[in-house]
């Protein structure tokens, strides 16, 4: 079954403007900063929260439409919710926990049973089955969880941050708990997280929240090609600078970015936007000689992996990002901290 939806809603004052649409066996992955509203969508998707306006449908079922005052309440509702810390009940066995909903919506006991068995096996939780939620590990509880999800078959899986709770050493674990429980549960899945690279891994399209508004949709590609906004560059991997230009009659113009002159090409006056692909930007622990004329200057804030590469981002202002390979990674010794020269040529920025 598909997701079409397209509401508005409040919460606790904060109000959120939401459109998303999931194919059957199909991920999507919500990103956003903390507090853009990415749980908030999802708790109305779920049923857990009543949107002002808009519609919500799955296939033909209309879960919410304000025009008719249609409202389905999440136990009606064909869903499965796994929450970023399980929320299991303490007091009942591993095995009781993924049979619950099951049992709770009236099947036989007997099925059941080997329903919950079989989404044990597809987490590689079978050994815990008899083993208290009380005394799993969290990597466990959160297998558990996903397990649960998977025995109720949904036509929409919803997974709320599933792996920010882990400790790093566990995450790999999990990780490949929840590709095979997406794969098992084949629904149309919603995947809300923050972290870039958990996204990709897991989801081929992307609808990016911030604060309470979809601020772009589309696959990486689309993402990376024209960013909507900082963010947005940040999450695909690439560099975004708006600014006030003006040409210098040359062929190229001046660009103020946080009060930093950058260089592009073209004859432009006014705002203007330019994207950089961190393929561009060379890094170097000295200021080098070159026909770049462009130089920034910052400490390394993070290092990724970046298809096969690895991406870098220095503190300086603005902030720039450049994807190195492992030998140049080893040969300039970039850590954390590490102080570093950022250039690039006017004809790499691309103007929007």
């Amino acid at each position: 079954m598909s997701l079409a939806a397209d509401f508005s809603a409040r919460r606790d004052g904060f109000a959120l403007n939401f459109a998303i649409d999931v194919e059957a066996g199909e991920t999507v992955a919500v990103v956003g900063q903390s507090g853009a509203g990415k749980t908030t969508a999802l708790y109305c998707l779920a049923g857990l929260l009543r949107p002002d306006r808009g519609r919500i449908c799955c296939d033909d079922h209309t879960w919410f439409d304000d025009s008719s005052r249609a409202y389905v309440p999440a136990h009606r509702r064909d869903v499965a919710l796994v929450f970023a810390r399980g929320a299991l009940f303490g007091h009942m066995s591993a095995h009781a926990n993924v049979e619950f909903g099951l049992r709770a919506s009236g099947v036989a006991p007997s099925y059941a049973a080997a329903r919950a068995r079989v989404a044990l096996d597809v987490v590689d939780g079978a050994h815990v089955a008899a083993r208290p939620a009380s005394m799993l590990s969290s990597g466990e509880v959160q297998r558990v969880a996903l397990a649960r999800a998977v025995a109720l078959a949904p036509a929409l899986l919803l997974l709320d941050e599933p792996l920010s709770a882990l400790d790093i050493r566990l995450r790999p674990l999990v990780r490949d708990a929840l590709r095979r429980a997406i794969a098992a549960a084949g629904a149309a899945t919603v995947l809300v997280t923050h972290d870039p690279a958990e996204a990709l891994l897991f989801a081929r399209r992307f609808v990016v929240v911030e604060e309470g508004r979809v601020v772009q949709s589309g696959d990486i590609a689309a993402l990376r090609d024209r960013p909507a906004t900082p963010y947005v560059a940040s999450f695909a991997g690439t560099n975004l600078y708006r600014g006030q230009a003006r040409s210098l009659g040359d062929g190229s113009s001046d660009l103020q970015v946080d009060g930093v002159t950058l260089v592009v090409q073209g004859e432009h006056e006014g705002e203007i936007s330019v994207v950089l692909d961190p393929d561009a930007v060379t890094l170097s622990a000295t200021t080098q000689t070159t026909s770049a004329r462009n130089v920034l200057h910052g400490p390394v804030e993070s290092i990724v992996h970046d298809r096969g590469a690895f991406r870098v981002t220095l503190g300086s202002t603005p902030p720039i990002a450049a994807r190195v390979t492992a030998h140049s990674l080893a040969a300039l010794e970039i850590a954390q901290g590490t102080s570093l020269y950022a250039t690039f040529k006017a004809m790499e920025a691309r103007v929007l």
